[in-house]
This record gives structure tokens, sequence and C-alpha cells, in this order.
């Protein structure tokens, strides 16, 4: 999403902080699932990576970076089996 979106939203003449809250938002609203912490922290996530991406141009880290805290979460959590 991040890719995309920045390049579109940037060719329609959206300012970076626009698009990088924006986009933070979204990511928040399709992680409600996770409830209210899962919402703001992917919110918080959101504004990292949309200002990483500002700075790089580079989606792959972001994808690992995810990857890591998605591994990471699972395992620590004690009511979830990882694998």
């Amino acid at each position: 999403m991040v890719g995309y979106l920045f390049r579109r939203w940037g060719q329609a003449g959206w300012g970076t902080w626009q698009v990088i809250v924006t986009s933070a938002a979204i990511r928040g609203c399709y992680h409600l699932y996770q409830g209210f912490g899962g919402f703001v922290g992917n919110i918080a996530m959101g504004v990292v990576f949309g200002w990483w991406y500002t700075r790089s141009k580079r989606v792959m880290p972001l994808v690992v970076a995810h990857t890591i805290l998605d591994v990471v979460d699972g395992s620590l959590a004690p009511d979830q089996t990882v694998l």
C-alpha cells in the first residue's frame, strides 16, 4: 500500500505529511480487528513506515520490518500459537 498510495497521492499534489497521516489512518482502520490498541499501534507504525518510505523510496525494508514485528508479537503473545 505504501509504495502505491504515496506515489499516486504525491502525483495528485498531496503534501508529504498529508500522505503519511492519511496512509497511517487507513492502516490503523484495517487493523481494527485487533482492537483499539492494534488501531493506535498501527497508526504509529504507519507514520514511522511512511516517514521511512518518503526518505528511502524503498518498500522491502518495510516488508522485512513488518514481518519481524509480526513474528515477535506472535511469539510473545501467551494466547497464540506460533507456526
